[in-house]
């Protein structure tokens, strides 16, 4: 019996414990879900929106209108993305930034004409610090100007100069020391990785000799291979704030050499830079997809067919968006057979007596493939300069149109061209007898232009008569400048 009771009396106080501390652990445990709660001071809105980035662009979470005490609320019962995230006002003003990350329950206060000096932060040490670091670098900011201002309207004055230099150059220091201990001290902190990321990479060792001479030679290289130094790839967190695209742009637009295997060999470093985080990666994947399927720089489609093939069909990375995966794929199909320096896909169609013309029988230097209609109105305005285009460039550098009309009335179509007198080869779209030429040429729209060599590959696409002219003329003269060389050999 006494054993019994011993072992009760033990269970009894394990089931207390367990109570209490399932009780106590319910009391301090973080909230599941995020409460943003912002006082805006002499602000007339009565209501507010909390927006998220996702790369270059802004997406709304939730809204919050003013209640009696003047605070606006922002709750849910999931927390959401860990990211930086956006206050706006009303009339769409962002009124301030802040970072989302681990406990979402957190106050915002400040004056909205002055956020920076008025910002109170309560229940996040990182936007606080954030802050802190913003009033910081905003300060020294207002205190370099008048010297900077002086420094313009000085020029001349060089003892004077010097002295002004070495204030500016102090105070830069002391910016430049303050964001290194910031983003050192908070290594772990969104934010810290956010300001460390924006910042230029000290590249100073590495163009530098013993005595301190630079070399000038190696800047830009050095630069170029050290632009991500200060960029966390490892952090996913980083997608969802500005700084991810405006790097990823920044690198390939303005450091790479805008030639296709350039690029091409930079994107596979990239992607290299990625592979830390599989996350990241499948952003990357995407964004660069996206960024070249829809770029107006002609024959950058080819960079969207690159990634797709060589990093997303094949399964090397994970699809951002699974269910686009089949229409992205049949849109690299479409593209794939019309990139630059490729062979032009074959079109056999009628002409208005019904007689079958072959493009590839189109005997000429230059061939223009040219997709219009009688009914458009952007047709409509080019067909008098594509008519002086080609009688002018027929006769200089052996230049032939073929002419694909979408005209679905044969009566108007043949019409306008007596109308309008256009002596090139005209054939009618619908009358194919190889093809659909709006899935062959990727017509969703006239007037749309293809211009051939007389292998009839591919030289340019998708540019106006204006445009071709420029083209021509340079890619005579380039193969004039060539022909010595041929001679030489």
């Amino acid at each position: 019996m006494h054993n019994l009771a011993n072992r009760f009396g033990w269970t009894l106080i394990m089931v207390v414990f367990c109570m209490l501390l399932f009780t106590t652990l319910k009391v301090y445990a973080a909230p599941k879900g995020y409460k943003i709660t912002v006082k805006l001071s002499e602000s007339k809105d009565t209501a507010l929106y909390l927006a998220h980035y996702y790369g270059s662009k802004q997406y709304l979470d939730d809204t919050a209108f003013v209640n009696k005490q003047g605070l606006f609320e922002f709750s849910g019962d999931e927390k959401l993305q860990e990211g930086m995230y956006i206050i706006a006002g009303q009339a769409k003003s962002r009124y301030f930034d802040f970072f989302l990350t681990g406990n979402q329950v957190m106050e915002f206060s400040c004056k909205p004409t002055d956020v920076v000096n008025t910002m109170v932060v309560k229940g996040s040490d990182e936007n606080k610090q954030f802050y802190q670091y913003i009033s910081f670098i905003a300060a020294r900011q207002k205190e370099i100007e008048p010297w900077n201002n002086w420094k313009l309207k000085n020029k001349g004055n060089s003892d004077s100069l010097m002295i002004v230099q070495a204030k500016i150059d102090a105070i830069d220091a002391e910016a430049k020391n303050f964001i290194r201990n910031y983003y050192t001290t908070f290594p772990d902190h969104l934010a810290s990785r956010f300001v460390k990321a924006n910042n230029e990479p000290d590249i100073r060792p590495f163009i530098t000799d013993a005595t301190g001479k630079v070399d000038s030679t190696r800047i830009f290289p050095v630069y170029k291979e050290h632009y991500f130094d200060n960029f966390e790839f490892r952090d996913a967190r980083l997608v969802y704030t500005p700084v991810f695209t405006s790097k990823m742009d920044t690198y390939l637009d303005k450091l790479v050499v805008p030639t296709l295997d350039s690029l091409q060999k930079d994107i596979d470093r990239l992607f290299q830079l990625a592979s830390v985080n599989p996350e990241t990666q499948k952003y990357l994947a995407w964004y660069l997809s996206l960024k070249y399927e829809t770029s107006e720089i002609m024959g950058h489609d080819a960079l969207f067919v690159y990634v797709v093939r060589n990093y997303l069909e094949n399964g090397k990375v994970e699809w951002q968006y699974p269910t686009v995966k089949d229409n992205i794929i049949k849109r690299v199909n479409t593209l794939e057979p019309l990139l630059l320096n490729k062979s032009a896909p074959e079109m056999i169609m009628l002409d208005t007596s019904n007689i079958a013309h072959s493009l590839y029988a189109t005997k000429a230097k230059y061939t223009l493939v040219f997709f219009w209609e009688s009914t458009c109105g952007h047709c409509q305005k080019e067909m008098p300069k594509v008519i002086t285009f080609y009688e002018e460039f027929k006769r200089l550098y052996n230049l032939e149109i073929f002419g694909v009309s979408g005209d679905t009335s044969l009566v108007k179509w043949k019409e306008y061209i007596i109308k309008n007198k256009m002596p090139w080869i005209n054939v009618n779209g619908h009358l194919s007898l190889k093809g659909n030429y709006h899935t062959l040429y990727d017509i969703n729209s006239t007037p749309v232009m293809y211009l051939l060599d007389e292998n009839k590959k591919i030289l340019t696409k998708k540019l106006l008569v204006d445009q071709l002219s420029d083209f021509i003329r340079k890619r005579e003269e380039a193969l004039l400048r060539e022909l010595p060389k041929e001679k030489s050999k």
